[in-house]
């Protein structure tokens, strides 16, 4: 199949290769590029979020039914919005599918077993973009639930942040995995406030992106987080890494979502005092311990 990557970043040259070699034939479109194929059969995007909404307003295609294949996880800022709900406003008649779960692209480039789910409304695109990608290296998986599996994979960006200044304030690996268990609990809170199925965030997209990001320091969100920990002011951790660190402008959307909604995230509430408020990462630990107590299941 001709298939048209919009982004050319290390994620979306990964998963472009791994595609070359399983047959199908690969545009790569890079920001300012704004004429697709007329023989693409999907159009994946594999652009950092903030950035999305812009490229596909000037995006030229030949129908507004293409198929859109995402890749990308996070909320937009000025909107709330989430991938699909941006294409929806582009191309209402264009399916649309998810695909996310705990895949690094280095780790992809190098052909090492990776597992993803690919969501979508449309069950026939979904079985479509299942078999596109699957192949010897890459198992892919479906699911209907589609706001689920977009949930998971920004929400994990916000937590992995989370993780990594709990590493990098030198608290062990006893508080690392509490603080990681309770972050799936506030995650899944909040996804399945937005429509998500509490079973979706147990999967690829929730846990298993989460615990991906959380523990690797291949994963940008968790270095910077680290330096956070570390006491980096948030500009400095943010130069320390290349490319995009999703979690951060994740958070600040999240935060501006959750401000009317009676939805508990005190971890993604103290990240976002972290990074926009100037409090101290010790002083946010302490309000988190200093919470009352509760049923695990809260």
């Amino acid at each position: 199949m001709n298939l048209s990557i919009l982004g050319k970043g290390v994620w979306g040259l990964a998963m472009g290769e791994l595609l070359q070699t399983q047959g199908h034939s690969i545009e790569w479109l890079d920001r300012g590029d704004d004429k697709v194929s007329d023989e693409t059969g999907a159009i994946i995007i594999a652009l950092p979020t903030q950035v999305v909404r812009e490229v596909l307003q000037t995006l030229k295609i030949k129908s507004g039914k293409i198929p859109v294949i995402s890749l990308s996880k996070g909320i937009d800022i000025k909107t709330g919005q989430r991938i699909s709900q941006m294409a929806a406003l582009r191309w209402p008649e264009a399916p649309f599918v998810a695909l996310s779960g705990p895949s690094l692209a280095g780790e992809l480039r190098k052909k090492v077993p990776t597992a993803m789910v690919a969501a979508s409304l449309n069950d026939e695109w979904a079985s479509q973009v299942q078999q596109i990608f699957h192949g010897p290296f890459l198992r892919v998986y479906r699911s209907r639930d589609l706001s689920g599996v977009e949930w998971g994979g920004a929400l994990k960006n916000i937590y992995a942040l989370a993780a990594g200044i709990c590493a990098g304030l030198g608290l062990g690996e006893n508080s690392l995995a509490g603080l990681v268990t309770r972050c799936l609990r506030e995650m899944t809170r909040i996804a399945v406030h937005f429509g998500a199925h509490e079973s979706t965030l147990h999967g690829l997209s929730g846990m298993g992106d989460l615990v991906l990001t959380s523990y690797s320091r291949a994963s940008r969100n968790r270095r910077v987080g680290e330096r956070l920990g570390a006491g980096d002011p948030l500009e400095k951790a943010l130069a320390s890494v290349e490319g995009i660190c999703e979690g951060v402008p994740s958070t600040e959307a999240l935060h501006r979502i959750l401000h009317s909604q009676s939805v508990e995230a005190p971890v993604a509430e103290e990240l976002y005092q972290i990074l926009f408020k100037g409090k101290s990462p010790k002083e946010a630990l302490l309000s988190l311990l200093s919470r009352d107590s509760k049923e695990e299941r809260e």
